[in-house]
């Protein structure tokens, strides 16, 4: 399910009426995410490299690379995070539905979790033919079962791509933008596995039109699956209220105690805490540490942690203990689509896992850090406020209502009359055409920054 409005896009996934996995992306601050520069030279620090790709704006790449001398492509694979820069490729490489094509490689490969020998088979014989022309690609887990005409299709189209951004770079001097990399929900699209989706609600008509236009080209099985509701789709299935607590910094277990949640520079730790429970110490800290696996697979993917995952697990008695838990994580975890490794588990009972960082971690897509650290150090955004603020006019802005009076705290305020300042600028409607009633935005200055009120009439 899909939620838009003028200030951003938020996303969840929902299975069996569970979520599980949020996403969540600010038109403030939009994901670098593929976009393919002309890059040019920048400066060099110790073993950091790094490449000018617009204005006061580099990109780092990794010690790896080789940065080469003059004007490069670059590609953005990583945005940027606690103060660091973005981090880009040199060799780009243009994702599609079924493959993801690399204009200078060679290589063929099929995705790991497509298992069946024969159709591994089939799909490798379809790329060696599709890269006669030059290029590599990896077929993507979607291109399982996918006729062979589309995956062709695909790999024509992206070559097309290709050859209109090398027009491009000839006409224009560095740093340029070359291409833009889909915006999160189009991702959520094409990066999906076809035969697990049922229905894509989407709330906001602009955004449903986009997308259709987008799974028309990329993915026109799924456009019999978009769905325009017009309603706020958050508060319809309570993703709002899971959305909080997935922000909140401890998570209780059912059986008591439960798992405080800490991110730092260098690691996010899960502490499990077994609680007061009835029965033997023993069996006790086990059921706990079973809980504690269930939450701790749900949280990992719902937040979207990323990067090293320490969870520190009471000391269990028993020589298997720790391959019992490890085992019990994986089975967990398997279905998570994103890149992990469940690394080891040492004797005093901490488990170490790495899970790659493909969209940006919940808590940092929403919030901003403050003194002190962590979940407790930070606070809400001031888009990702403006969103809340906009999704619940939304729900109160009733058909015949003319206008809508925002009471919200005068930093909130400035925040939203620089938007509508800006919003034709960005190509975004300001927030009284996206409701379609006049928007008065008084200051209040005894309302703290989290707290409004709206009238409707």
């Amino acid at each position: 399910m899909i939620s838009a409005t003028p200030f951003g896009v938020r996303t969840a996934i929902l299975s069996g009426g569970e979520i599980l996995a949020f996403n969540a992306e600010s038109h403030a601050r939009p994901s670098l995410l593929g976009n393919i520069y002309l890059a040019a030279p920048g400066r060099h620090g110790g073993t950091a490299r790094f490449v000018t790709i617009g204005d006061n704006l580099s990109a780092f790449i990794a010690e790896a690379s080789d940065p080469g001398a003059g004007n490069q492509f670059v590609q953005v694979v990583r945005d940027a995070q606690g103060g660091k820069a973005p981090r880009v490729a040199t060799e780009p490489a243009l994702a599609g539905r079924y493959l993801v094509y690399f204009p200078q490689g060679g290589n063929i490969g099929v995705a790991r979790r497509i298992g069946d020998a024969a159709e591994r088979a089939r799909l490798l014989a379809i790329g060696q033919d599709v890269c006669r022309l030059g290029g590599g690609i990896t077929l993507r887990s979607a291109a399982r079962g996918a006729p062979e005409e589309l995956i062709r299709t695909e790999a024509a189209r992206l070559r097309a791509q290709w050859s209109g951004i090398m027009a491009k770079r000839a006409s224009i001097a560095a740093p340029a933008l070359l291409l833009a990399g889909p915006a999160l929900a189009e991702r959520l699209l094409r990066d999906t596995v076809p035969r697990t989706i049922k229905r894509i609600l989407v709330d906001d008509k602009k955004t449903h039109a986009t997308l259709c236009a987008y799974a028309k080209e990329m993915a026109p099985d799924l456009l019999p699956c978009l769905e325009f509701t017009g309603d706020a789709l958050f508060e319809r299935h309570d993703a709002a209220g899971a959305l909080a607590a997935a922000l909140a910094p401890e998570v209780a277990l059912p059986g008591g105690g439960g798992l405080t949640i800490e991110p730092t520079q260098a690691l996010t730790i899960i502490d499990v805490d077994s609680g007061a429970r009835a029965g033997g110490r023993e069996s006790a800290l086990r059921a706990a540490c079973a809980e504690a696996i269930a939450a701790a697979a749900r949280e990992i993917r719902r937040r979207n942690l990323t990067g090293l995952i320490v969870i520190d697990f009471p000391r269990l008695a028993g020589a298997n203990a720790g391959a019992d838990l490890l085992r019990d994580l994986r089975a967990r975890m398997n279905d998570d689509p994103t890149p992990h490794k469940v690394v080891d588990i040492s004797a005093s009972g901490l488990m170490e896992i790495t899970r790659r960082r493909t969209e940006t971690p919940l808590l940092e897509a929403l919030t901003e850090a403050v003194p002190g650290g962590g979940y407790r150090g930070r606070r809400a955004r001031l888009d990702s406020l403006a969103f809340d603020v906009a999704d619940q006019a939304r729900l109160q802005v009733r058909a015949g209502a003319r206008r809508a009076t925002l009471h919200v705290a005068p930093e909130l305020a400035e925040y939203l009359a620089h938007f509508d300042a800006e919003a034709g600028r960005q190509e975004i409607p300001a927030l009284d055409e996206w409701l379609g009633v006049e928007v008065t935005v008084r200051p209040e200055p005894a309302y703290q920054r989290e707290h409004w009120t709206i009238e409707a009439a």
